[in-house]
């Protein structure tokens, strides 16, 4: 798999998409990527959590450590052509 395209390397140049991320046992965050690094660790911003009966409560700047995330979903629309 080329460099670029690894899946670690899309989402560290995701920042400004909007994600979802779903955590261990507590349910998901929507939200804008500031920023994320190598170890999956996330800032979201305009952030919302979530669970399965809706919308639990809306946060402004959050910090997700990447040793609780199940998995990111990007928003394709947001990403650069070619990722």
């Amino acid at each position: 798999m080329e460099r670029r395209k690894k899946p670690l390397n899309v989402l560290m140049k995701s920042n400004g998409s909007n994600v979802e991320i779903a955590l261990k046992g507590r349910g998901s965050y929507r939200g804008k990527l500031v920023r994320a690094d190598g170890y999956m660790n996330m800032i979201l911003k305009d952030s919302k959590e979530y669970d399965k009966t809706g919308l639990v409560a809306k946060y402004g700047d959050i910090f997700i450590r990447g040793n609780n995330v199940v998995y990111v979903v990007i928003d394709p629309k947001t990403l650069a052509p070619g990722e």
